[in-house]
């Protein structure tokens, strides 16, 4: 509970009116504050929130009311009986900062680092954990694996890879009273263009590349890019650290978008933090010799798999560097990763590679399928679908990635959520290049068993798209189904 007052000393402009004729409704407290009127209980702010699906929160605000929110913070200044309302400029950014407050404003005692990028960003996040525990230094880590305390799960799941505010919030705060001094998260462009991340400042900030994803709401390339660039222009410490990827494209628009010192990495130009040498990829890992600045080179082996994992350890050796981290500590701290669901190994004791692995737009799926292309001996074979109810532009370019580099591709379904998988294939196909063997099964488990029955000595079999996630979406149902058990199950049955 917390008192009104405290919430509306957060906002640094906005109008009380309704209730606040009474004298003391500053004084009453607060139960809860959320965003989602079926949510509401008697004591609650609801906010109304303008959401970048097209939902607008302020439809609901007298449903709030009924179900007894005390509060409405609203953008109009439509008058609501039987509640305060608080009119503020932009609500997304208002409850940001009350839900600072509610929780005590935890991001003030904590070293908060961000990633963003389109891929990448859950590894280089458990890299750079891995460096700062390596150094002493009590960490936690939020985004798509959930949250994590010195390395251990606090919660398998949050509601987004970076959370709304609330949730956000709580999590920092649990991180803080366990003793945490920084906080490595993900974070998403919505996120940033939709200001969940109000009122938090970031010492240090990675961008590690730029592909196409999530037109579905940001509508064009350029506006995907605006929203990710926010991160340095109005999050980063004008004293912070800005690492980026400086072989993408999009580097120069993030570099002069940094409001703090700029520290490049890549592996193709002459960047502050870049490889020397070649690349030696294996099967069980990658190693390479690292440059920083004009110092010695030295020798870098990672448990990670394929040339764009040598960019994310790259990534975080930038961060670790802006910490005045020695190169040594670095290498040891990430000779120990390991990141669920990304090229993760599955063995049952059979003659070929079984990896699965979250690559789900055309670049990633075309760099993970480049790195199982440089150990595998015999055929390379690729399972993938692509989700519903999101940009259906990319469907034919992920048939195109994977057919460039794989010699068998099956295309089944992803999350069809509320479209019908037979029109996502129909989408995908076009994209399929004509002299690879490609097949259609439409049912993921089925697929997944076509491609492992079929896979012989020296085969590799990529299960592409989904990762370490859980459950499949249809319709509106969420159902229990995870590739890697899925695969398991499928090579147990004959080599178990």
């Amino acid at each position: 509970m917390i008192q009104l007052s405290k919430l509306l000393d957060a906002l640094p402009r906005k109008t009380v009116t309704g209730r606040a004729d009474q004298a003391d409704y500053a004084d009453q407290e607060i139960r809860n504050i959320v965003h989602d009127s079926r949510s509401v209980e008697p004591g609650d702010v609801f906010v109304a929130l303008r959401e970048p699906s097209g939902r607008d929160g302020h439809r609901y605000a007298r449903d709030a009311v009924a179900r007894g929110a005390s509060v409405v913070v609203k953008e109009s200044e439509e008058r609501l009986d039987d509640a305060t309302m608080v009119v503020v400029p932009d609500t997304s950014r208002a409850l940001g900062l009350m839900a600072a407050a509610y929780y005590g404003h935890p991001a003030d005692g904590l070293r908060l680092i961000g990633i963003t990028g389109t891929n990448g960003k859950t590894t280089v996040s458990l890299l750079i954990e891995a460096i700062l525990r390596e150094c002493g230094w009590s960490t936690g880590g939020i985004g798509t694996l959930g949250s994590r305390f010195m390395g251990k799960v606090l919660d398998w799941k949050l509601s987004h890879t970076t959370p709304y505010p609330m949730e956000l919030h709580r999590t920092l705060r649990k991180i803080r009273d366990r003793g945490g001094e920084s906080v490595v998260m993900e974070v998403s462009s919505h996120s940033l263009v939709w200001q969940r991340l109000a009122g938090l400042r970031f010492a240090a900030g990675v961008f590690t590349n730029l592909s196409r994803e999530h037109l579905d709401d940001h509508k064009t390339f350029d506006a995907y890019r605006q929203a990710k660039m926010l991160l340095f222009s109005d999050y980063l410490e004008e004293d912070g650290n800005a690492a980026l990827n400086m072989d993408d494209p999009a580097y120069v628009h993030f570099k002069n978008a940094a409001r703090a010192g700029v520290r490049s990495f890549g592996l193709d130009k002459k960047a502050d933090v870049r490889r020397a040498g070649p690349i030696g990829y294996y099967a069980d890992r990658t190693s390479f010799n690292v440059q920083v600045h004009s110092g010695p080179p030295f020798k870098l082996t990672l448990p990670l798999l394929g040339r764009f994992n040598a960019y994310n350890a790259l990534a975080a050796i930038a961060v670790g560097l802006g910490f005045d981290i020695d190169c040594a500590s670095m290498n040891r701290a990430m000779a120990g990763v390991r990141v669920p669901g990304r090229l993760e190994r599955v063995d049952a004791g059979q003659p070929f590679n079984v990896l699965v692995d979250f690559a789900h737009t055309p670049d990633a799926l075309g760099a993970v399928l480049s790195a199982c292309r440089e150990w595998t001996r015999g055929s390379l074979t690729v399972v993938f679908g692509c989700g519903g109810d999101r940009d259906p532009g990319k469907r034919p370019l992920m048939a195109r990635a994977a057919s460039t580099h794989a010699d068998v591709v099956i295309v089944t379904t992803d999350n069809p959520r509320t479209e019908a998988p037979d029109r996502i294939i129909r989408d995908i196909e076009p994209g399929l290049l004509s002299h690879v063997r490609s097949h259609i099964v439409q049912d993921r488990g089925e697929a997944i068993h076509k491609a492992l029955s079929e896979a012989g000595e020296g085969d590799t079999v990529l299960i592409a798209g989904r990762g370490d996630t859980a459950y499949q979406i249809v319709g509106e149902s969420q159902i229990e189904f995870d590739d890697r058990i899925k695969a398991r199950e499928c090579l147990e049955a004959h080599y178990g």
